[in-house]
């Protein structure tokens, strides 16, 4: 993935779920989030038109299948942080596509 570090993008977006599961009271250790860190490297390592989900769609996969909630996020829901991240990824994605 050109044009994004993308261990700083996993970060942020796993320091921004953090938040909203403390914040919700959700119960979940480190080793889950790391297994979500995982998850996100594996798909966001590829090229953008290699990718099949997006980080929202990982994340809340990772929702529902290791807490078993079934709650939806959305960017907004991780924070500025992770909402501007997802912006700037999104918009890399969409000019790779463009200049195929």
């Amino acid at each position: 993935m050109i044009g994004i570090n993308l261990e700083q993008f996993i970060n942020t977006l796993t320091n921004g779920l953090n938040s909203f599961l403390i914040k919700n009271k959700f119960e979940f250790n480190e080793m889950q989030l790391n297994n979500l860190k995982s998850e996100l490297n594996k798909e966001l390592e590829k090229e953008f038109s290699k990718q099949n989900k997006t980080p929202t769609q990982i994340i809340n996969s990772f929702l529902k299948q290791e807490l078993n909630s079934s709650v939806i996020l959305t960017p907004q829901d991780l924070g500025e942080d992770a909402l501007n991240s997802i912006l700037q990824w999104g918009i890399l994605k969409s000019k790779d596509f463009l200049n195929e």
